[in-house]
């Protein structure tokens, strides 16, 4: 029998063909059924080389990139079931980016490390659309402004910013809106030795403030609060006989001195340690030392310019040539029996005393009289009484003729 199956396999190869194709195609149903053929898409993250755009001082602006690309595979059920997103890599190579502007970019394909049997259909999205901005540095000077008062009087000194200068790196078009970088600061609030760190405000040229920019600007602003007040410095000792002190001229109309807001409101001047005038002569300049309330300096600038000049004048003289009709005639006949006469054309003073005061002394500032009781009629030389203001000095003493005569006999006795 066996012999008989043999020789009919031999002598016909046209049922062994088909013997064996039936086997195959019967364990396709079976596998079919049991195993089938499937798709599936897996959500597979992006990776990218950023780090390479960020060092080539480019930005993505807008529209980022996907987290994740969706990768469609088939296989048998069996093996893509065991199929994971980490058995993908699918990246984007950004080095290709050169310039700033609307790029299209394709997304790599993905590369399988698993060890199923699957097919990879394909992936979506397949590219992306960037907008790529240049990432620029431009420095810019630090501002302070203020807002807020201070009271008259009052300034602030040793005014530092740091850094005076700060570099800003963003996108190119935020760069190019930017005006300036300013540290605010409110003069309600300022006291002695302030030191404020705070956070730059970077403005564009409608003065409007620029987010982007926001904390990013570190500073601190330091100054001490100064009050401007007068310099008063007195005198000791006289200087040379004939001299005086004519007028102190300081080098600096005010100094500025420093200290908290509730001790400089108290301040309304600064004394200087007496200047010591003995037997001087001529004019001579000299460094003032001030002397100042605890907790309060004289601005190192203003201390090392103040000086006084002290001006020494010499007491001049003058002659004042006055007239009878101003001598007054004291103690005389009431009676009416007498009448007195200054036979003096003129009366020559001299005074002594500053030159100012000299200058505006008038004739009707010096009084004169003479005093004729006990006096008989005739020729007398009569001792001048001169009475002189108190700024000036009356040089030597003085007298003039008064003649006394009868009314009742116009001969002399």
């Amino acid at each position: 029998m066996n012999k008989l199956i043999n020789s009919l396999f031999e002598k016909d190869s046209i049922i062994k063909v088909i013997s064996i194709l039936t086997a195959i195609l019967i364990w396709f149903v079976v596998l079919d059924s049991e195993n089938p053929f499937e798709e599936r898409t897996i959500a597979v993250p992006l990776t990218s080389n950023m780090d390479v755009l960020h060092s080539n001082n480019f930005q993505i602006v807008g529209a980022q990139l996907p987290t994740s690309v969706d990768v469609k595979i088939k296989g048998r059920r069996e093996k893509i079931s065991k199929v994971t997103a980490n058995d993908f890599v699918v990246s984007i190579d950004l080095s290709k980016v050169t310039s700033s502007g609307r790029k299209t970019i394709e997304i790599d394909p993905p590369e399988y490390k698993g060890d199923q049997d699957i097919i990879i259909l394909g992936i979506n999205p397949t590219f992306v659309n960037l907008n790529i901005e240049r990432i620029v540095g431009k420095q810019y000077p630090v501002q302070v402004e203020f807002t807020g008062s201070l009271p008259a009087g009052y300034e602030l000194v040793n005014l530092k910013v740091e850094p005076s200068n700060v570099i800003l790196e963003e996108k190119e078009s935020s760069i190019s809106m930017v005006s300036k970088v300013v540290a605010i600061v409110n003069l309600d609030e300022a006291d002695d030795n302030k030191e404020i760190v705070m956070r730059g405000t970077v403005l564009d040229e409608n003065g409007e403030v620029m987010r982007q920019f926001e904390g990013k600007v570190p500073i601190i602003v330091s100054f001490n609060l100064a009050k401007k007040v007068p310099v008063i410095a007195a005198t000791k000792g006289n200087p040379m006989d004939d001299y005086y002190v004519k007028e102190i001229k300081y080098s600096l109309p005010s100094v500025r001195v420093l200290g908290s807001r509730s001790l400089l409101d108290g301040i309304k001047s600064v004394s200087a340690e007496a200047i010591d005038v003995t037997d001087k002569s001529e004019n001579f300049i000299i460094p003032l030392t001030t002397i100042l309330p605890k907790g309060a300096t004289i601005w190192a600038e203003d201390a090392e310019r103040l000086t006084a000049e002290v001006v020494i004048e010499k007491y001049i003289t003058r002659n004042i040539n006055m007239s009878p009709g101003q001598i007054s005639i004291f103690n005389g006949d009431t009676g009416g029996n007498m009448s007195y006469r200054i036979t003096n054309e003129i009366i020559p003073i001299t005074v002594k005393g500053k030159s100012a005061d000299l200058n505006a002394l008038k004739t009707s500032d010096i009084k004169l009289s003479v005093n004729v009781s006990d006096l008989l009629p005739g020729e007398h030389e009569v001792p001048l009484r001169v009475t002189v203001p108190n700024n000036v000095t009356l040089i030597g003493e003085y007298s003039v003729n008064v003649t006394i005569i009868p009314n009742s006999t116009n001969e002399l006795p």
